[in-house]
């Protein structure tokens, strides 16, 4: 196979340089949030950190709720409307609109929580600047620069914030009551990213972005609505073991899961660009033979980078985190299966499902890892109260993914 041609087509289609793009802001951003985490962990304590991934769980749900799935929708319009400048004003305003109001409901149904639930009353501050992150749900159309193929605009933001965040998490995070301090710079830089993002395209693309009626929403809220279905089941899946870590585990346990989180992440990262960096190329011609071909060299990735996890997160745990948060290190070990199952249950559903409109597999899928997760994690706790429980259950609940994506691709022949 000759590697020049490819190349050269990859850098025509600008995928090559979306990838990259995409890699290096979530790479960068999730390095600069990594050695920021000893630091915040160490001076706030692991107890009291705790409950800053915990509300993040809660306020993930929120965010669910106002993305309510347009997102896949709406950057696939732009795609096919890409020259198109009334079209692109008319999809930005419908997606703004949709958001504007599912945001009011969002912001009325916490108010409500925050005074009903203990654990979001005795912790109002954290999770108040933390639900500020649901502004960036309704402001920053990320969705639309990867329609446009334009994700350098998206790197230069996000990076610029998040290097923003750093000198004022040192300055002013020093105490264990400082949590709240920590949860409003991260949310409030990245506010300001989305307001960045939204002048770039009101000046720069010069698009304007307007109210629309709720009647012509309609559609918008059909075409999101499997989405959102299948972005609940994920995130039900994901938040609830967080929340299900605190109430039989305790807060120190939710900070060693997150670790364990962190370190998957950022080679995750990788992964999770070359889906989104793919999608605009393979959604104009997703031939079976091409997405197969796609297909065998994730596998190939997924594989790797989890063998590079499982061999250097023990010496960097010990070398950040030191001995006491060694327990995140199996937890890290089984997690990062989760970079295979992902990658490649991203491509079935992305390259195949949504080229076929399939959108209710997409939703079904992500039911059926759900399921067997709770079911995983319910019996495994019966035989066996630890927390590897929970990793495990996770892990193999992506692997029904796939099984579920193959059934499919098989019974259908979209393959």
């Amino acid at each position: 196979m000759k590697i020049r041609p490819i190349i050269q087509r990859l850098r025509e289609t600008k995928v090559l340089e979306n990838y990259s793009f995409m890699t290096a802001l979530n790479v960068l951003g999730a390095l600069i949030s990594f050695f920021m985490y000893p630091y915040v962990v160490h001076v706030t304590g692991r107890e009291a950190f705790g409950v800053y991934p915990y509300a993040l769980a809660w306020v993930a749900y929120f965010q669910l709720f106002i993305d309510f799935g347009l997102e896949a929708p709406a950057a696939k319009a732009i795609v096919e409307h890409a020259d198109d400048k009334e079209q692109k004003e008319h999809i930005l305003s419908s997606v703004f609109t949709a958001k504007l109001l599912l945001f009011i409901g969002s912001t009325l149904l916490f108010s409500v929580l925050l005074f009903t639930v203990s654990d979001m009353r005795d912790n109002s501050a954290i999770f108040i600047f933390t639900y500020l992150q649901t502004l960036v749900s309704l402001l920053y159309p990320y969705w639309y620069f990867q329609g446009m193929r334009n994700m350098r605009v998206v790197t230069y933001i996000n990076l610029a914030c998040r290097l923003a965040a750093i000198p004022l998490i040192l300055l002013f995070v020093k105490a264990p009551g400082h949590v709240w301090i920590y949860a409003a710079i991260v949310s409030l830089t990245a506010i300001a990213g989305a307001l960045a993002a939204w002048l770039y395209i009101t000046i720069h693309d010069r698009l304007r972005i307007r109210l629309v009626s709720v009647k012509a929403l309609r559609t918008w809220f059909s075409d999101g609505a499997p989405f959102m279905m299948t972005q609940i089941a994920g995130l039900l899946k994901d938040g609830l073991m967080t929340i299900l870590i605190r109430h039989f585990f305790g807060y120190a346990d939710v900070t060693l899961f997150d670790i364990a989180k962190k370190i998957v992440s950022i080679p995750r990262m990788f992964t999770q660009s070359i889906n989104n960096a793919l999608f605009p190329e393979v959604i104009s011609n997703a031939a079976p033979q091409r997405v197969r071909r796609v297909l065998m060299y994730e596998r190939l990735i997924g594989l790797g980078i989890t063998v590079v996890i499982v061999a250097l997160a023990y010496p960097v745990i010990l070398w950040m985190f030191g001995t006491d948060s060694m327990g995140a290190y199996p937890l890290s070990a089984i997690y990062s299966l989760t970079i295979y199952t992902w990658l490649v249950a991203g491509a079935y559903l992305q390259f195949v499902f949504i080229p076929h409109h399939r959108y209710y597999h997409v939703t079904l899928n992500q039911v059926a890892a759900l399921i067997s997760c709770l079911l995983l994690t319910a019996i495994g706790l019966l035989v066996w109260k630890n927390i590897l429980v929970i990793a495990t259950a996770l892990t193999l609940s992506g692997f029904v993914e796939i099984l579920y994506c193959r059934i499919i691709c098989k019974k259908e022949q979209l393959l």
